[in-house]
């Protein structure tokens, strides 16, 4: 499936290009996979100038997950001036390597415009490449684009099936959807008790079933 055309493509190359010439020059450690986790570590309390020192020369290497710590950074300004352009960038390099993490947020600043032009329907393109990764927020989102009809044909089975295949993953929200879908017969035969089943099983996360809109308006979206 092709996400840009190759305009876009080689623009995109040479701007990554750039930013990974100005990227720090440090020195590659024997072991990355250690690197990776040291750099992990570091995000995770907040050592951000550390993160990025340790993510450089991983991701000139070709470490999506690497990739996709610099992202984060950028678009958050974390370490450095935040630059949404740049973020948007090393996410779209990790999700043409394959990165599901990085498939879904550059997808989500395809939506927004956030970054990059809006354009909904690469946004869509990247999710179902995320979905098709096994990524249970993208399957989850692949759903609701199915329920809401606009980029995608509206399709309340193959919004169930995808929403399915998050919740076995244990996506809360795509739990309570599934629930939803089986109370009301969107997508899938009616069946209180898989409801009761899924509705329990979103509840233990946090996601209570009364209260939400989504089980008020489900049926008007038919």
């Amino acid at each position: 499936m092709k996400t840009m055309n190759m305009a876009a493509r080689l623009a995109a190359g040479a701007a990554l290009a750039a930013v990974l010439a100005s990227a720090p020059l440090t020195v590659q450690a024997a072991d990355p996979a250690a690197q990776l986790r040291e750099a992990v570590t570091a995000y995770n309390i907040g050592k951000y100038k550390k993160t990025l020192e340790l993510a450089h020369p991983l991701a000139q290497n070709g470490d999506t997950q690497a990739q996709v710590l610099i992202g984060r950074c950028y678009e958050n300004g974390l370490g450095v001036p935040q630059d949404f352009e740049t973020a948007a960038k090393w996410y779209q390099l990790a999700a043409e390597n394959g990165n599901a993490e990085a498939q879904m947020l550059i997808a989500y600043a395809c939506e927004a415009g956030v970054g990059v032009p809006r354009d909904p329907q690469a946004a869509v393109r990247w999710i179902e490449l995320a979905a098709n990764n096994g990524n249970p927020e993208a399957e989850f989102a692949l759903s609701q684009r199915y329920i809401k009809g606009d980029v995608l044909p509206k399709d309340h089975k193959l919004s169930f099936q995808w929403a399915l295949k998050a919740a076995k993953q244990g996506n809360p929200q795509a739990q309570r959807y599934v629930a939803a879908c089986y109370e009301f017969g969107v997508g899938v035969a009616e069946d209180a008790a898989a409801a009761d089943k899924w509705y329990a099983k979103a509840a233990a996360q946090g996601l209570e079933r009364d209260g939400n809109i989504f089980t008020r308006t489900l049926k008007e979206r038919q």
